[in-house]
């Protein structure tokens, strides 16, 4: 009997013990990782902290002003220009010999997929280091948008929750990172993308899938009223390609339920597209703004009325070059960016949307690259950084980011160099405030 104790103990309960143990270990480890790699917020900006003797590009002209002072008081700008009077208790931050920009707005990210290069599948080992930076907010992804000056993103398309938590945790000085415009979902259809493209469930609250009319003004209802609304609502109208997949479009009744229920609640509709079917139907419902500009659709020029019918009716475009351009050969390429240019000739306002979150489109890099891409697409400097800040702000009606004027929030770039002649300055940060609190500092 004593021989059998002591072999349970040796066998059975010394074994139990330290599985306990070590499930004890993992679990105060796995708790202590998270909460040391969450990258919060520092503390919110105090007291008034001058910027002096740099380059301002003010208003939503982006006008440069020579040797300006910038006085930014609790988060806010109050006072900005070059003959500006310092507080004396003011602190004192010399930006001499440098360009101060607003910060940077991606206009097409998707902030809940993880990053990979172009061709690389996300294999079984990588799903824990997946699940971990899901649960933590990608901190990784927030550090990239703003160590290269992008401090908004706007989500288009996301987890609805999981995203709402998001931005109720950055809104709320729970976590760094950029501020977040969200669609939450996406509206699509059971033979759409990423439906029928990605896997997603059709039940996924990544996507919502009307039936009719009635139950697709419900759905946005219910995105676009409450204590927490979403900032706006995206649509994907896109037949595919017929030689790789044919998509199916959300039907045109659902599709002009949808953007009609959004207006109702002063809401704005952002569709991706792909052909010249998909840009009728979205431009006889309504749409605010397209993303992406892809051959399918205009390769060969634009459908006859275009682009001044998009202009006419105040529609944006992100042509999301820094996803598509590097499938393109040379002569879709030139394609593409001629209809860009014919967009912007004819008035037509330009988004900067980098799709970040695709494959080897990657958080804050992405979006430099888009600038850079509209740059040799013929658009000037001052055309791309105005698309990548002043636009995107007007377009959402988010008036208190994008524009360098007292009353803004101070989410500020300061980079060396002039971007206005040399668009890859702005690679070269010094430093990034984001609601005036310093966020990336590399003098």
């Amino acid at each position: 009997m004593v021989a059998l104790r002591r072999g349970l103990r040796r066998w059975v309960l010394y074994p139990l013990i330290f599985l306990v143990v070590a499930l004890l270990v993992a679990v105060v480890a796995g708790y202590a990782f998270y909460r040391l790699t969450l990258y919060k917020a520092g503390p919110a900006q105090s007291g008034r902290l001058a910027l002096t003797g740099g380059t301002v590009l003010l208003g939503p002209e982006l006008n440069p002003v020579a040797n300006a002072t910038v006085i930014i008081e609790n988060g806010v700008i109050v006072a900005v220009g070059p003959d500006v009077e310092i507080p004396p208790d003011a602190e004192r931050r010399d930006v001499s010999g440098r360009t101060v920009l607003p910060g940077l707005i991606d206009s097409h990210v998707h902030l809940s997929s993880p990053e990979r290069e172009r061709g690389e599948e996300i294999g079984f080992w990588d799903m824990p280091g997946v699940v971990a930076d899901w649960v933590r907010y990608y901190p990784g992804k927030r550090q990239d948008f703003l160590r290269h000056g992008v401090t908004t993103v706007r989500s288009m398309g996301d987890e609805n929750a999981w995203v709402h938590d998001f931005r109720r945790k950055i809104a709320q000085g729970e976590l760094e990172g950029p501020r977040l415009l969200i669609a939450g979902p996406m509206f699509t259809t059971p033979g759409g993308h990423p439906i029928a493209t990605f896997g997603l469930e059709r039940n996924s609250d990544a996507v919502r899938v009307p039936s009719s009319p009635e139950e697709a003004r419900e759905m946005v209802r219910a995105l676009v009223t409450g204590d927490d609304p979403v900032d706006l609502i995206k649509v994907i109208q896109e037949r595919g390609n017929p030689e790789r997949k044919v998509l199916e479009p959300i039907r045109p009744d659902i599709l002009a339920a949808i953007i009609d229920e959004a207006h109702r609640h002063h809401t704005k509709v952002f569709a991706h597209w792909g052909t010249r079917e998909d840009l009728a139907d979205l431009v006889a419902a309504g749409i605010d703004g397209l993303d992406h500009l892809e051959p399918r659709g205009v390769r060969d020029g634009w459908p006859d009325g275009y682009p001044e019918t998009l202009v006419q009716q105040g529609i944006t475009l992100a042509p999301t070059l820094a996803v598509t351009d590097p499938g393109f050969d040379e002569d879709t390429r030139r394609a593409i960016y001629e209809r860009l240019r014919e967009f912007r000739d004819a008035g037509g306002r330009v988004i900067a949307g980098s799709d970040a979150g695709m494959p080897g489109v990657h958080a804050g890099d992405g979006l430099l690259r888009e600038i850079e891409l509209l740059v040799a697409a013929g658009l000037t400097p001052h055309e791309a950084i105005t698309a990548a800040t002043v636009t995107p702000a007007a377009a959402l009606r988010a008036d208190t980011i994008g524009v360098i004027e007292p009353g803004r929030a101070a989410d500020l770039l300061i980079v060396r160099g002039d971007p206005l002649s040399d668009i890859g300055a702005l690679r070269d940060v010094d430093a990034v405030l984001r609601d005036g609190r310093s966020v990336v500092a590399n003098d």
